[in-house]
């Protein structure tokens, strides 16, 4: 009980130093928006109550942005942070590569777990785009590209 009480105490100490609790909102953001989307949607940085979001798609700033004041409002309780704003950059995210790739050669288990990330997209278009881009993005990294 006096280990938990004494982490409640340092944590509280390090979110009241204002570089400390801003560097805090990458994990604070993970925890919020959940580890599948956290690996696509990455902080940028910080700014006078922004928040900048890296993410690999329109489509991923469309959908996230649907979500934005709940987000806000899960940030700001997570981390005491003033969001007032989330802001989405698209990123490099270059598909194409020497090796010609194909989600044919996605496994069962990875077309389970891109389902399990897209089932809840409203639209059927931003939910193949997203598919898509979750796909080639694991073919890349099983194949070292």
């Amino acid at each position: 009980m006096e280990e938990r009480s004494s982490m409640k105490r340092l944590s509280s100490v390090l979110l009241s130093l204002p570089l400390r609790r801003y560097s805090l909102l990458p994990i604070v953001w993970k925890k919020v928006v959940g580890d599948d989307v956290a690996k696509f949607a990455h902080v940028s940085y910080y700014k006078d109550g922004v928040l900048y979001i890296n993410v690999p798609a329109g489509v991923w700033a469309t959908e996230l942005s649907a979500y934005s004041s709940e987000i806000i409002e899960r940030l700001k309780k997570e981390a005491d942070i003033p969001v007032n704003e989330i802001k989405f950059k698209v990123y490099s995210f270059d598909i194409r590569s020497k090796e010609e790739l194909d989600l044919d050669d996605l496994t069962e288990d990875d077309r389970k777990y891109i389902n399990s990330i897209v089932s809840n997209v409203k639209y059927p278009q931003i939910r193949e785009s997203i598919f898509k881009i979750i796909g080639y993005h694991i073919l890349r990294k099983r194949k070292g590209l």
